[in-house]
């Protein structure tokens, strides 16, 4: 498919539109993630990775979402390429008034985007709060171990090694429980037999532990 039809597939599928104005609308929305307008007689193979992104997310706009889901969007890219979607999807954000739920092992892009953060282990959330908090002063024993990995460019800067035993277990069969009760240096006894409830505190901060409650 030319990048035309993959971008206007959802306009006609949902009927929106001539085909005159789902030219015109595609038109827009190349011109809207960086692309020139003969970007649309062409194929993906013909563009680079990060311009095959500005496709993408050209295509995800184009019935004009509220909500946006973004997997992963930037991880098979170089950095500088990222960094110029990373700024692509926060203008557009602001642009367009999107809420954007942005997914991520890269904890530094995501603080780069986030406005408020979640953080998961074993497929279930163990900390929410907003960006600052979390990274300013993270509670849960996951969420600390995470962020301590995290490398600095600047050899002053050294996080505190927060130790870590184990394995990642197996999400099919997860430990009882605090699923991260294995590998947490904090366990206490309540913590291998109790699942901790995700309780919200006076500040709005959301973490799922016995030990180091919201």
């Amino acid at each position: 498919m030319r990048v035309r039809s993959i971008v206007g597939e959802g306009l006609a599928i949902h009927h929106l539109g001539t085909r005159e104005e789902r030219t015109a609308r595609v038109a827009a929305l190349l011109d809207m993630v960086g692309l020139p307008a003969e970007a649309a007689e062409r194929y993906p193979h013909e563009f680079s990775g990060g311009q095959r992104q500005r496709v993408g997310i050209a295509r995800a706009l184009a019935v004009e979402p509220r909500f946006l889901v973004a997997d992963e969007a930037v991880s098979a890219l170089d950095v500088s390429i990222q960094a110029q979607i990373l700024n692509l999807l926060q203008d557009l954000k602001q642009r367009l008034g999107l809420t954007l739920l942005f997914i991520s092992h890269d904890l530094r892009v995501v603080e780069h985007l986030s406005d408020r953060v979640a953080i998961m282990y074993l497929g279930k959330l163990v900390e929410v709060g907003g960006r600052d908090e979390v990274y300013g002063d993270p509670r849960h024993p996951y969420t600390q171990t995470l962020l301590a990995a995290v490398p600095t460019p600047d050899p002053r800067r050294r996080s505190r090694h927060v130790p870590v035993a184990g394995d990642v277990p197996s999400p099919m069969s997860p430990p009882s429980g605090c699923a991260f009760h294995p590998r947490c240096p904090h366990a206490i006894d309540v913590c291998r037999r109790v699942v901790p409830p995700l309780e919200t505190g006076a500040s709005g901060r959301a973490v799922a532990c016995h030990v180091f409650p919201a």
